[in-house]
């Protein structure tokens, strides 16, 4: 969204520049320093980073809407992420090899698959592919940067904007998902978009603001399924707009300006606004599938995991049957509808918090994970910012009281309905769900600027060492931004606390192979349990492969060596067998050790099954137990000797939670060799 120039609503908040010319030629630098120096970090610190889970589904996904056509990949995740970071890859689309389309897994969907042969082994350069795609990501990541401090800067003034830019440009969380291929960022980007150009087209139709508001709102609802959240959000700001003494104008081409006064001219002002944007969002989503309904340009085609959008809403409740009844009167795309459906049958699913596991989530998930994830200094940064507010308004006449806390509305709705759906919501995988709400609170902390014009320089020097100590941590974190926790929680210990996008996304193989070179002995086995989607010989790492989220063909052998584990797999969170260690668990391993007393299978079924066991026992008895030494703070490195590995297999067991039906229903699952497969 290109940033329209706006006076600032709240004088008492804004800078005073005794030199015009000096103090913008000024801003301007500093703004534009700000976000090369943000883009830097995130391009720079990501090199060091390998491809986490989801990453080469996105990029995978993206280059197949281009050069085929085809819309069945990750179709969960939006469109417009996905096209605009893969368009390097279709550049030099000459220099890469696509995958047969006369393979099962491009007929069956099978996006993990079709990935992991564009990515390995269709003879690609998967480290360009990957670095392109993720700097396609960091420039919508200045953007957002850019939006910050233009909102900020409507409202609080050069001060406040400026010290939006900072929190946001340095923000760990910002720069973890602002470097990564995937749709997170570009969601957070559009969802602050659309709130603001909605709330200023509200007010006043031009052009620039028509073009602004439409551009954002279609751009949100080709990012996630979430984007519905923009629909409450405003409906409650349009009425705020109509109330008497709120001024509606509209600005024709050549600058003059027509105030609607009538309360039935605001009324028809504020939705035919509202009907014209959700027109062209909607004709927005068609144009990204080719305005075409299905999802492949051919007729035989199926989706991975389910064969159409009829199965998959059968286990998505409500949006799944509003999602059926849209697709038989083919009101939207198959494929769009088929995400829509397929994210509500998947919101509940496994998930780690504090120890405990949950298929359904817990109400303190999200506010834990802000609490942790977020800079002390940001917290210190919106406190003094919420002080200053109604500071200012005391000391303001009633009309200004009324304008500075109307300036607010459309921030206070926003992180409202927000936090009210992140608080019900079964889905608590990671904390980059908060996303959205990051830049609302970064214009926030822009009100803090009134403490910088008060005569008084204590609160203005506590400012100013705030930024200093956000600064200072950010840069101390580098390159490990994902795996960020403030001093409530010591970086060491975070995966007692989350997991997944939280802390271990699969992002630290090049930092375990620096590991590895520096301290593994030669001759020493190297087991290695990890959970992500890259390959870890495609960067440098000869080890054994731990079972984790199915079985492996291979017996697996355990012997004393060097234990590399995800934080992720040794919470056993997904997969086989996963939760904490149980009497069933116990129960069935020591049937199976009976069995295998006198002679071992070498392969099978049931050796798949024993050596699962066998690993899920050794996670359990390492979770009880400090690592040696930690990769990227997300994979933990355990050196076990022979006496070690023989009391976390043989001995009794570290942990043993009481009988559960969902455990009885997993092993008849895993007991069951007909069963199907799931994939996370």
């Amino acid at each position: 969204m290109i940033p329209y120039r706006v006076r600032s609503p709240i004088p008492q908040l804004r800078a005073s520049f005794h030199s015009p010319r000096l103090r913008r030629r000024a801003l301007i630098a500093s703004v534009f320093s700000m976000g090369c120096l943000h883009l830097i970090i995130a391009i720079a610190s990501v090199q060091q980073k390998s491809a986490t889970f989801d990453e080469v589904a996105h990029v995978t996904a993206g280059y197949s809407y281009w050069k085929q056509n085809d819309y069945r990949l990750h179709p969960e995740n939006g469109n417009l992420p996905q096209r605009w970071m893969a368009l390097p890859l279709v550049a030099f689309s000459s220099r890469l090899n696509f995958p047969d389309l006369a393979t099962d897994s491009w007929r069956s969907s099978d996006l993990w698959q079709v990935g992991d042969d564009f990515f390995h082994d269709s003879g690609n350069d998967f480290k360009w592919m990957l670095i392109a795609a993720r700097s396609m990501i960091a420039i919508i990541s200045v953007a957002l940067c850019m939006l910050v401090f233009f909102w900020s800067r409507s409202l609080f003034g050069n001060a406040g904007g400026l010290i939006s830019l900072v929190v946001c440009a340095f923000s760990p969380t910002i720069l973890a998902h602002g470097r990564l291929a995937t749709s997170d960022l570009f969601a957070a980007f559009f969802f602050a978009a659309a709130v603001w150009s909605i709330w200023e087209l509200l007010h006043r139709l031009s052009v620039a603001r028509l073009l602004a508001g439409t551009l954002a709102v279609s751009g949100l609802f080709l990012c996630k399924t979430s984007a519905v959240l923009i629909l409450p959000m405003t409906l409650v700001m349009a009425l705020f707009t109509l109330i008497p003494r709120q001024t509606i104008s509209i600005t024709s081409p050549r600058g003059r300006r027509y105030d609607l006064r009538s309360q039935l001219a605001r009324r028809s002002y504020v939705l035919g606004v509202t009907v014209f944007i959700g027109l062209a969002a909607y004709t927005s989503v068609w144009a990204a599938y080719g305005f075409r309904y299905s999802a492949s340009p051919g007729t035989d085609h199926a989706f991975y995991k389910f064969q159409d959008i009829k199965t998959v809403a059968q286990h998505s409740g409500t949006a799944g049957t509003a999602a059926m009844w849209l697709a038989e009167h083919r009101v939207l795309p198959e494929a769009y509808l088929y995400g829509t459906a397929f994210m509500a049958a998947h919101e509940g699913r496994a998930a780690f918090f504090n120890g405990e596991y949950e298929t359904k989530g817990w109400r303190l998930f999200f506010p834990y994970c802000l609490a942790v994830k977020t800079p002390l200094a940001v917290f210190g940064l919106l406190a003094l910012g919420m002080i200053a507010l109604p500071r200012s308004a005391r000391s303001s006449d009633n009309s200004s009281r009324m304008t500075i806390a109307y300036q607010l509305v459309p921030l206070v709705i926003a992180i409202n309905i927000f936090w009210g759906v992140f608080l019900g919501t079964q889905l608590n995988i990671g904390h980059r769900h908060l996303l959205p709400t990051y830049p609302l609170m970064f214009v926030l902390a822009g009100a803090a600027a009134h403490w910088c014009h008060q005569r008084t320089k204590i609160l203005a020097g506590t400012i100013a060492l705030l930024l200093m100590w956000l600064v200072a941590e950010s840069l101390a974190s580098y390159p490990h931004y994902l795996s960020y926790f403030n001093p409530l929680v010591p970086r060491e210990q975070a995966y007692r606390h989350l997991v997944d996008s939280s802390l271990d996304w699969g992002q630290d193989l090049p930092s375990l192979k620096k590991w590895l070179d520096a301290n593994a002995p030669p001759k020493e086995p190297v087991f290695l349990g990890y959970f992500g989607s890259a390959r870890p010989r495609s960067y440098g790492i000869e080890a054994r492969s731990l079972p984790m989220l199915e079985y492996q063909q291979e017996p697996l052998e355990l012997v004393p060596g060097t234990y590399c584990i995800s934080a992720t797999s040794l919470q056993s969170v997904y997969g086989e067998l996963p939760g904490r260690w149980n009497a069933e668990y116990e129960s069935y391993y020591q049937d199976l050790n009976r069995q295998f007393e006198n002679e071992l299978p070498s392969q099978g079924e049931l050796r798949s099954q024993w050596d699962i066991l066998r690993v899920r026992r050794l996670f359990a008895s390492l979770r009880h137990r400090e690592p040696d030494a930690n990769a990227g703070y997300s994979v933990l490195i355990y050196r076990l000797s022979a006496p070690e590995l023989e009391a976390a297999l043989h001995g009794p067991p570290a942990e043993l939670d009481r009988f559960s039906w969902e455990t009885r229903r997993m092993l008849e699952e895993l007991l069951n060799p007909s069963r199907n497969k799931k994939s996370i």
